[in-house]
């Protein structure tokens, strides 16, 4: 997530070099933690940007933290850095800044407004051209070699060249296990919006056992990279790194990438290579695509009649096309309510997801090794990893104990306002309110509850998802059932018959609601 400028200026209101300070923490918790990690460009940088002085260090953070490596000096202006010339000296000096740098003509034309280069001595009078596209176009012939400034023009607006951002990115990787958090996680904490709980942090608990892990996340992230811009899978699995030993996150990782890099294979039509890919790891899907390979259109696989998998209770309701603009859940949530006396919700995964996460919230941010390694996390690292419940048993089960005892009610509801908007990956604080929760363990019998959680830990990323729409009360009953509703033309994705059936053979009150047009023909026998 980015910040918003609202964001920053409130930050820099409070603390006028807040990022610096981030940065700092940063760079003190790799020092600490991972010190034996460290390669040596890496622990030498580190050393030395605390022997710079304050406004230098704040200088080269303000641009570590700006998109791209090429900066003019008069766009490079901070009210906290009075003196860019001279606080840009010392990282000039240690070689992280560079004040003349070789520059190709697309970034020459980047930089400078269209007037401006054509002032330019070296450039301008052989621009032919009316757009800056076409003075583009004409020069790339004339001067197909990088350029230095100083020799277009004598005295040239000065450019710097961050040197050290791919340093300083290895490091922020590094620091939160991934490439997606940047240094605002540290401003949305500070500033509250962002709530994350509190996990004792231990050395034992880092992302990294070893420097080979290091280049192994590396390596995963440069290949998801490259599978998301499209090139050729082939060169992807030449360049994947082998399998991680003794860390479970990382192993997750390269177990999603193979599954990812079946689906392209499939998507090409290789079967053959799909396979391969689908048997190198354990992602749990990844059986299943190739199963459903094997057997081939018919679904055929010489195994025999399968058995005919339970009926689906099933009803319909009729509506006009668009009636009111709202969507089809929303609008058989309010018929519902309106015709059975009864209160309607849509929750989706929300509900469920929120009640195991409020009940099982110690054993899901249990400090459980290679978990938590920073402040910021929304969940634990190993959370899709294969033995995330496994690695927790002793937690999960002393939390589902408490439905077996009656305590669970008491437990969530504290929870819920103990806990309020602190960061989970199974609570859905924008849905779930008071009011819902207690007409919710009201309604829904402990023993289903342990039915839907169990469900839930076992496979979390798969499980936690494909929940029905809508959850309907009758309070004065004590009863509940799950809908899934289906709008014309709509039909049940894998994952929700899965958990449809499964809610069935455990007696779970579920249906489908199919809406239809009117005069269309009744799906429903």
């Amino acid at each position: 997530m980015l910040v918003g400028e609202g964001e920053r200026r409130t930050a820099a209101a409070v603390e006028p070099r807040y990022y610096l300070r981030n940065f700092e923490t940063l760079l003190r918790t790799l020092r600490e933690r991972d010190g034996d990690l460290l390669e040596d460009d890496e622990a030498r940088f580190i050393a030395q940007f605390f022997e710079v002085q304050t406004e230098a260090r704040a200088l080269l953070v303000r641009m570590v933290m700006r998109k791209g490596s090429l900066f003019r000096a008069n766009r490079l202006e901070y009210h906290e850095i009075p003196d860019l010339g001279e606080a840009v000296k010392p990282l000039i000096g240690h070689g992280w800044v560079d004040d003349d740098p070789s520059l190709s003509l697309e970034e020459i034309f980047r930089l400078f407004r269209h007037d401006e280069i054509a002032a330019f001595p070296g450039l301008g009078q052989r621009a032919r051209g009316k757009s800056k596209a076409e003075r583009l176009e004409s020069l790339r012939e004339a001067f197909p070699q990088p350029l230095q400034l100083r020799a277009l023009c004598a005295s040239p607006d000065m450019v710097y060249r961050l040197v050290v951002d791919g340093l300083c990115e290895r490091l922020r990787g590094m620091f939160f296990g991934n490439f997606r958090q940047e240094l605002s996680e540290f401003v949305l904490a500070d500033l509250g919006i962002f709530r994350y709980e509190a996990v004792a942090l231990e050395v034992r608990s880092r992302p990294f056992a070893t420097r080979a892990h290091v280049h192994a996340f590396h390596g995963l992230h440069r290949c998801r990279t490259w599978l998301a811009e499209g090139r050729d899978p082939a060169e992807i699995e030449r360049s994947m790194p082998p399998p991680v030993a003794g860390c479970d996150w990382l192993d997750a990782r390269r177990d999603k990438l193979c599954f990812r890099l079946g689906r392209e294979w499939e998507r090409r039509g290789d079967t053959e290579a799909a396979l391969r890919s689908y048997a190198a790891c354990a992602y749990p899907e990844a059986q299943t695509r190739a199963q459903r390979l094997r057997a081939g259109p018919s679904g055929k696989n010489g195994r025999g009649r399968r058995a005919r998998p339970p009926v689906i209770p099933a009803f319909e309701l009729e509506f006009d096309d668009h009636a009111g603009g709202r969507g089809v859940e929303y609008r058989v949530r309010d018929a519902l309510a309106a015709t059975e006396q009864s209160s309607v919700h849509f929750v989706e995964n929300g509900l469920i997801n929120s009640l195991f996460g409020l009940l099982c919230w110690p054993a899901i941010f249990a400090p459980v090794p290679g978990a938590f390694f920073h402040p910021f996390h929304h969940g634990p690292a190993d959370l899709q990893c294969v033995g995330f419940f496994a690695r927790r048993q002793s937690e999960f089960a002393a939390c589902f104990e408490e439905l077996r005892s009656g305590l669970y009610r008491r437990t969530i509801l504290a929870r819920y306002l103990d806990k309020q908007g602190i960061l989970s990956p199974f609570v859905a604080w924008g849905l779930i309110d008071e009011a819902l929760l207690r007409e919710a363990l009201e309604c829904i019998p402990s023993a289903h509850l342990r039915v839907l959680f169990e469900w839930i830990s076992t496979d979390v990323r798969v499980n936690r998802s494909g929940f029905p729409d809508l959850v309907q009360f009758w309070p004065a009953q004590g009863n509940y059932r799950l809908i899934e509703v289906k709008g014309p033309g709509d039909r049940l994705q894998d994952n929700q018959r899965r958990c449809l059936r499964h809610c069935l053979d455990h007696g779970i009150p579920v249906s489908v609601c199919h809406v239809r047009r009117p005069g269309a023909v009744s799906k429903v026998a």
